[in-house]
């Protein structure tokens, strides 16, 4: 599946973006001729120039999409977490997990899980959600989540390519894939943990895939676009002459946070002054001095 986008904006009164999806049947190149595109008032757009030599496809589903939804919280979200899915889908599966919902979820001291046909589609009949909980982003660092998306990903893997213990058991097989894509089972999260169980955390291998295909990824200027759009505080903290994986691997939005919004430590006392004596109390104490006669304010 390859998607086109293609802006226009014919009728000044609103700027459009196109989506064409297509699926590509491998069978060399040609030219596509001129198609008509309709536009959300129903106008047919059939001036365009024929488009440039492309694979060889069928033209599965065409829509518009106003240019202003790419500036919703849910648009960037979603794009984000889509592109990193594709990403780790190509690099580490090649490609052999299917499409899914991505979803969140707010379960507690869960990162995430793979569930199969969770949801149902008219054309692809059964959809797999695989589900990430939003809490942990601003507790923990980014390679953690990638972590977390590659091993519900390896889940999936399991249960149309191998065979899949009772739910949410971790057996043999799916230490073995983990471990071939990069990331050691064990149920600490630590070297030396049990490698199957029911609980199963993960740690990267030095030199495994993982981290290598981790660096592609956040290196990427695609990546970069998407990931500021979500996290735009980033951009203060970030040197543009240094690799950018170097920077975010070990970074937590929590932290990102916490360094764009400092906090004034707070005072358990502060000193109070009438002029001729000096004492300390906690704030917003009311105190006279009898020996001046003078109430006692808060010193500069």
């Amino acid at each position: 599946m390859c998607i086109f986008n293609i802006s226009n904006n014919h009728h000044n009164s609103s700027l459009w973006n196109f989506k064409l999806q297509f699926t590509t049947l491998k069978m060399g190149w040609t030219d596509l001729k001129p198609i008509s595109i309709i536009t959300m008032n129903g106008r047919g757009l059939t001036d365009w120039q024929n488009l440039p030599a492309l694979p060889m496809c069928l033209v599965r589903n065409i829509n518009t999409i106003p240019m202003s939804y790419q500036d919703k919280p849910t648009q960037k979200f979603y794009g984000l977490f889509q592109y990193i899915f594709d990403h780790y889908n190509d690099r580490l599966f090649d490609g052999q997990i299917k499409d899914c919902i991505i979803s969140i979820t707010r379960k507690k001291n869960v990162f995430g899980h793979f569930a199969p046909k969770r949801f149902f589609h008219a054309e692809d009949h059964e959809t797999d959600e695989l589900a990430l909980n939003p809490s942990m982003f601003v507790k923990f660092p980014l390679i953690e989540i990638c972590q977390t998306i590659v091993h519900e990903m390896c889940h999936a893997w399991q249960e149309y390519h191998g065979n899949p213990s009772r739910a949410g058991y971790h057996n043999k097989e799916f230490a073995d894939k983990m471990i071939e894509v990069g990331l050691m089972p064990s149920s600490t999260g630590l070297p030396g943990g049990k490698t199957v169980g029911q609980t199963m955390a993960d740690y990267p291998l030095e030199g495994g895939r993982f981290l290598e295909v981790s660096e592609e990824l956040m290196n990427n200027r695609i990546f970069e676009g998407l990931y500021y759009e979500v996290n735009p505080l980033l951009l203060q903290n970030v040197d543009n002459t240094k690799p950018l994986y170097d920077q975010i691997k070990d970074l937590s939005l929590g932290s990102v946070e916490s360094s764009a919004k400092p906090k004034p430590p707070k005072k358990s006392k502060i000193k109070y002054s009438c002029g001729c004596s000096n004492v300390w109390g906690k704030p917003e104490l009311q105190i006279h001095c009898n020996v001046c006669n003078q109430d006692m304010k808060p010193a500069a």
